[in-house]
């Protein structure tokens, strides 16, 4: 069984890539998940954000008490486990006075585990869950230096906005991208 943000929990088929699978996360699994931020984080952002900002957001956004409290107020983590071993994760929300959206808010991948489907499996599962709660859209943010973004668009996410976020003396240069999981012309996802 795996939650669904913002109702019921949901039965759904376990899903996998080779020999990855979901674990729907819980507080147990703070200390895991901040562990992947901080080995993913750096290989992603390096190349093009300055350290102090990778450095204070990881402390604001991955801290232990920052996660227990991103749980407590409704978010919902996935881990992504090759074997017993976590590789990836993500972390999705409905979005507040949009009741057709569901936001993922992270998602997370191993540099060693990229390429291999694991990202497309949780995004799979985030859409399952949005669908399953009534939430036929997903949105997210993603930097506009992040190569992921080419990764989101072949899934089927367009750019939707440009926004430049006042963040702690930084400030956050993203692309809000959105997939409509009901157009016959999104990319499909798997088992949907």
């Amino acid at each position: 069984m795996l939650p669904c943000a913002g109702s019921a929990t949901h039965d759904f088929t376990p899903m996998t890539s080779e020999d990855v699978t979901l674990k729907a996360a819980t507080a147990a699994d703070a200390p895991a998940i901040r562990q992947l931020a901080h080995d993913s984080w750096w290989t992603t952002y390096g190349g093009y954000l300055d350290r102090g900002q990778i450095s204070l957001m990881l402390e604001l956004i991955y801290s232990e008490a920052s996660l227990l409290a991103q749980f407590e107020t409704g978010q919902s983590f996935t881990l992504a486990m090759r074997g017993h071993t976590p590789v990836g994760f993500t972390g999705f929300q409905p979005k507040p006075a949009e009741p057709h959206t569901m936001r993922i808010e992270k998602l997370y991948i191993l540099p060693s585990e990229q390429g291999r489907g694991t990202g497309k499996l949780l995004i799979n599962h985030v859409a399952q869950a949005a669908l399953a709660g009534g939430r036929p859209q997903l949105e997210l943010n993603v930097n506009r230096n992040n190569p992921a973004v080419t990764f989101y668009q072949r899934l089927g996410f367009t750019v939707v906005d440009t926004v430049d976020t006042p963040y702690h003396g930084y400030v956050l240069n993203d692309y809000v991208m959105q997939k409509d999981l009901r157009s016959p012309n999104a990319a499909p996802l798997y088992g949907i």
